[in-house]
């Protein structure tokens, strides 16, 4: 019988995930945190904003602002969006702005503008359902 190293069991590879994990949200904590500290509106969505996502699914963040913010660590998508667009991304039917809108989790509100588009979403909303292949129209009753 072939003698086979018991050296595997001093190595975790589930530990090893999960610290990979902290850091990595300790990053996307601290980009959030120093986009808050300055004129944008953030709005994380996507499965992290609902609960559903896996240890390796990426940071889905919407950020509204007069200018584009510094580039993220690489486990966030970033999707920016100036705030003077905001309203024309909406009517347009930007469906990564109405997800974000609709279903996101709001990390601040420095512009003041949350409210306002979240209505405006819904009211572009009415009458379609969202599903996981995208917005349909709901049958009329």
């Amino acid at each position: 019988m072939r003698n086979v190293s018991n050296a595997w069991k001093n190595y975790s590879i589930v530990s090893d995930l999960w610290e990979i994990y902290a850091e990595e949200e300790k990053e996307v904590r601290e980009y959030v945190s120093a986009l808050c500290g300055k004129e944008y509106t953030v709005i994380l969505f996507g499965s992290r904003a609902r609960g559903d996502n896996m240890i390796y699914s990426d940071w889905d963040l919407l950020v509204v602002g007069k200018e584009r913010p510094g580039v993220p660590p690489g486990e966030i998508d970033l999707h920016y969006v100036k705030v003077e667009s905001l309203e024309r991304e909406i009517q347009e039917f930007n469906t990564t702005v109405i997800d974000a809108f609709y279903e996101g989790v709001l990390q601040c509100d420095n512009l003041s503008i949350f409210k306002r588009y979240r209505d405006m979403v819904l009211g572009r909303i009415h009458g379609l359902k969202k599903t996981r292949e995208g917005w349909i129209r709901t049958p009329t009753q």
